[in-house]
C-alpha cells in the first residue's frame, strides 16, 4: 500500500477529491447542525491511518467575495500577484480562493488608520491601539469581515495590489478523519459541526464548515486535500490492549475510525466510549454503528447528553460513576483518548481522570499525577484537542 508521504500529493500540493456524500447527523429539531461527509479520493495513491487529519484548502463564500469587491471598488478582472509579485491571477480568483475575506489583521487596521482622512474615524480607530486597549481591540477584530471593516472605511484609499498584499492568506483547516481506509476503501469520511452565528449584527458562518456543508458540488472535484499524520494518536499496536475513548461533540471522529480498523482486524481488546451531546433525539451521531457494535459484544458506550436532563450532565460526569472500572481498565493496561474541546472539556476531564485514579488508586496529589505522567510516558494517555 502506498503512503501518503511516497505520493505527489502534500500541504503545498493538494489532491483535488470529490465529495461523494453529504447528509445531516443532526436530526430535525436539533439546534446543532452537524454533519457526516465521504470523500473519495479514488486515483489519489493516499494512504492513511486513524488517528491521522485531512488538511482542506477552502473556497470563501462568493457572496462575501461579492461583498468584498464592491468594497475595493473592484470588477475582479484586475490582474494581482502574491506578495512575492508571483501567480498572477485575477483579483476575484484571488478573493475566491486565496484571501482571508473573513478577518483581517491588526497590521491592515493600522494602515487603514493611517490612511483615514476623516478626523473622528482615525481617532477612533488609532485609541484601538493603545496598551491598555488590548481586549477592546481583539474585540473589534472580531466583529468585522473585511468587506465591513472597507465599508466603514471608505476614505482610507488602498491600491488593489497593496491591499492585497495586506491580507491574510486563507489557511488549510484540519479535521480529524473519521474512517479507516482498511474499512472504506478510497474514501475519507469527515464528521462536521457546521459553525453560524451572529455578531455585529450579521450572520457569520466558518469558512471550511460552510464550504463543506453547504457550498462544494457534490459528485465534483472540488475540494482540495492533503493528509496530516497523527503524532501518536493512534490505536495500540498490540491488538488485546483495551481503549477508553472520550469523545464529546465531534470529538468522536477519530474513534469512529479507531473502531472500524480494530473491527477490521478482528482486535480482541476491549472498547469503551464515552460519547457526549446535547440531545439523544436529536443529536446521537452514528447510533446505528455504536448499537452493531453493542450487539456484537465489541463495544460499550456510555452517553451524557447534556440538555435531557435537569441538571446538566457530561462526559466527566459518566467517567465519575464508573470511575472504579476506568481505573480497574488502566490497571489491566488500558489507553485512554480524549478528543474534542481544548479550552474546558479536556481540562475538566483531565481533572476528573486525576480524581479517578486518586480515589480508586489510594493515592495522594503527588501520587496520582506521577500515575498520570506514567501514562503520557508511556503514550498511554493520548489527547487530539483544539
Amino acid at each position: 500500500m502506498i503512503d501518503s508521504s511516497e505520493t505527489q500529493f502534500s500541504r503545498t500540493n493538494p489532491f483535488i477529491a470529490k465529495i461523494k456524500e453529504r447528509k445531516r447527523l443532526s436530526k430535525l429539531g436539533s439546534k446543532k447542525s452537524t454533519h457526516y461527509i465521504s470523500l473519495d479520493i479514488s486515483g489519489s495513491g493516499i494512504h492513511y491511518n486513524v488517528g491521522d487529519s485531512i488538511g482542506i484548502y477552502p473556497i470563501n463564500d462568493p457572496q462575501l467575495a461579492e461583498w468584498t469587491l464592491k468594497a475595493m471598488n473592484a470588477t475582479g478582472d484586475e490582474l494581482v500577484t502574491d506578495k512575492n509579485g508571483e501567480n498572477l491571477k485575477p483579483l476575484k480568483v484571488f478573493l475566491n480562493e486565496k484571501a482571508n475575506i473573513t478577518e483581517f489583521s491588526k497590521k491592515l487596521l493600522m494602515e487603514i488608520a493611517n490612511k483615514q482622512t476623516n478626523p473622528v474615524k482615525k481617532a477612533m480607530l488609532e485609541n484601538l491601539f493603545q496598551d491598555d486597549q488590548k481586549e477592546a481591540l481583539k474585540e473589534f477584530l472580531a466583529r468585522y469581515e473585511l468587506w465591513h471593516i472597507l465599508e466603514e472605511n471608505k476614505e482610507a484609499i488602498f491600491e488593489i495590489q497593496e491591499l492585497c498584499n495586506l491580507l491574510m492568506p486563507l489557511l488549510p483547516r484540519l479535521y480529524s478523519i473519521s474512517s479507516s481506509k482498511n474499512a472504506v476503501g478510497n474514501e475519507v469520511h469527515l464528521t462536521v459541526a457546521m459553525l453560524e452565528y451572529e455578531n455585529n449584527q450579521l450572520l457569520r458562518r466558518g469558512v471550511c464548515t460552510h464550504f463543506l456543508c453547504n457550498l462544494a458540488p457534490l459528485n465534483d472535484f472540488a475540494v482540495p486535500i492533503y493528509i496530516h499524520p497523527h503524532n501518536g494518536f493512534t490505536i495500540p499496536e498490540d491488538e488485546n490492549t483495551p481503549i477508553i475513548m472520550i469523545g464529546p461533540g465531534t470529538g468522536i471522529a477519530p474513534f469512529r475510525a479507531f473502531l472500524q480498523e480494530r473491527i477490521h482486524k478482528q482486535a480482541k481488546g476491549k472498547n469503551w466510549l464515552i460519547f457526549g451531546e446535547w440531545n439523544r433525539n436529536f443529536d446521537f451521531f452514528y447510533e446505528d454503528y455504536w448499537n452493531e457494535l453493542i450487539a456484537l459484544n465489541r463495544l460499550r458506550l456510555d452517553c451524557a447528553f447534556s440538555r435531557d436532563e435537569a441538571h446538566k450532565v457530561y462526559v466527566q460526569h459518566r467517567m465519575l460513576e464508573n470511575g472504579q472500572e476506568i481505573f480497574d481498565w488502566l490497571q489491566e493496561g488500558a489507553h485512554f483518548y480524549v478528543c474534542g474541546d481544548a479550552k474546558r472539556m479536556a481540562k475538566d476531564v483531565e481533572a476528573t481522570l486525576l480524581q479517578i485514579i486518586s480515589q480508586f488508586g489510594n493515592l495522594d496529589e503527588t501520587g496520582s499525577k506521577d500515575y498520570l505522567k506514567e501514562l503520557r510516558v508511556k503514550k498511554r494517555y493520548l489527547r487530539d484537542v483544539y
